[in-house]
């Protein structure tokens, strides 16, 4: 399937598209690249909103000691 594609290695997209001109993979590398730029973008900023969310509860829940005395 795929021309010289070892199989520790992930499949370039040279493998993945042989027919392509120099001109056309380079521009599916940029494609690929602006493409992975976006999604861990997206990724760093849902991790930091869900570590905000985490810490504004925190802070809502009273530390007062136990009620029950000990003998």
């Amino acid at each position: 399937m795929f021309g010289r594609m070892d199989k520790d290695q992930p499949p370039t997209i040279r493998d993945l598209y042989p027919h392509f001109t120099e001109e056309e993979l380079e521009e599916a590398e940029d494609n690929l690249e602006r493409y992975l730029i976006l999604v861990l973008g997206i990724f760093e900023r849902r991790e930091l909103e869900k570590s905000e969310r985490l810490t504004e509860d925190g802070d809502a829940i009273p530390c007062e000691p136990s009620a029950s005395k000990t003998p």
